[in-house]
C-alpha cells in the first residue's frame, strides 16, 4: 500500500508558498503549528520513505550532483582523516557517501537506508563506493541500537533527523552512544509539514553530553535553505578541527568542486 504524503499544513485557503513561509517563521510558525500541524504516524512515515509515492522524494531524484553534498564534504574534511570510520544515517542512493569516497574517504564508510529501491539504485549508480561501503537496508531505529559504543569517528545526517517521529526520539541518545568524536547534523529545524518534526539539535545533543563546535546557516546552500542549520558536535571541548592543509590537498587531488 502507498500512502499519500499529506505534507501540507497551515491555514486552509492560503497559497502553499505563503502557508509555508508562515509556518517557517520563528515568531508565528510555532503558534500556527499548534493549531494546524498534524504529523504522520511513525508507521506511515516509514512506509512513505520505503516507497515515496508523491514523485518528490524518489530515489532517482537524489542521484545527481548536488551543492549540498559538496557543502557536507567541506565540513567533514575539516574534522575527519581519510581513514576515519564514518556513518551516514539515511543515506538514500548514497550521493553524500559517493562525494566523500571521491575525495579519499574510502576505507570506513557506512550507511543506513530504509528504502530497498534507493539501495538498489546506489549499487547501479555508484558501484565502486557501494562495493567498498557497508550499507544497512533497514530503518535507523532497527540498526543504530545494535551498533557498538563509539564505533564511528564521525556520524552525520542530512535532512533525516527532521523526519524522526517523536516516538523514536530515543534514537538521539543511541546516536551519541555510537559516536566516538564528531556528530554533524544538517537539518531543517523550523519547517513544518506532515513528515517534519522541527527541533533545535543543539539543545537536544548538548543535553545528551555533546559540545557544539560550529553552527552554520544553510540559507545560501542550494537544496537546503534558510530553515536548515548545520551543526558540528564533539565529545571534547578543545580545538579539534584539522588544519586546512589536509582538506585542501584532498580536494585539489580529486578535482571535485567542494
Amino acid at each position: 500500500m502507498r500512502f499519500k504524503s499529506n505534507s501540507t499544513v497551515g491555514p486552509p485557503g492560503l497559497p502553499v508558498r505563503i502557508r509555508t513561509a508562515l509556518l517557517a517563521s520563528p515568531i508565528i510558525g510555532p503558534l500556527l503549528a499548534k493549531i494546524f500541524y498534524h504529523p504522520l504516524s511513525r508507521e506511515v512515515l516509514h512506509e512513505y520513505w520505503r516507497r515515496p509515492s508523491d514523485g518528490v522524494n524518489l530515489p532517482e531524484n537524489y542521484a545527481g550532483p548536488k551543492e549540498r553534498s559538496a557543502f557536507l564534504v567541506r565540513i567533514v574534511s575539516r574534522y575527519a582523516k581519510p581513514d576515519a570510520r564514518i556513518l551516514e544515517i539515511g543515506c538514500n542512493v548514497g550521493r553524500n557517501l559517493e562525494y566523500l569516497f571521491r575525495v579519499g574517504f574510502r576505507e570506513g564508510l557506512t550507511g543506513i537506508e530504509i528504502s530497498e529501491e534507493a539501495v538498489a539504485l546506489m549499487k547501479e549508480t555508484f558501484p565502486e563506493m557501494a562495493a567498498n561501503a557497508r550499507i544497512y537496508n533497514s530503518p535507523a531505529e532497527d540498526i543504530v541500537k545494535t551498533l557498538e559504543d563509539q564505533s564511528f569517528d564521525l556520524v552525520f545526517t542530512m535532512a533525516v533527523l527532521e523526519h524522526i517521529h517523536t516516538s523514536s526520539e530515543w534514537l538521539f541518545h543511541e546516536i551519541v552512544r555510537i559516536t566516538r568524536q564528531y556528530l554533524v547534523t544538517i537539518e531543517d529545524e523550523r519547517g513544518y509539514n506532515g513528515r517534519h518534526f522541527p527541533r533545535n539539535y543543539r539543545e537536544i545533543f548538548e543535553a545528551l553530553g555533546l559540545h557544539q563546535l560550529e553552527e552554520i546557516s544553510c540559507k545560501e546552500v542550494e537544496g537546503l535553505g534558510k530553515t536548515f542549520t548545520a551543526r558540528i558536535f564533539t565529545r571534547s571541548t578543545g580545538p579539534t578541527a584539522l588544519d586546512g592543509s589536509q582538506s585542501d590537498r584532498t580536494n585539489a587531488a580529486t578535482g571535485l568542486d567542494v
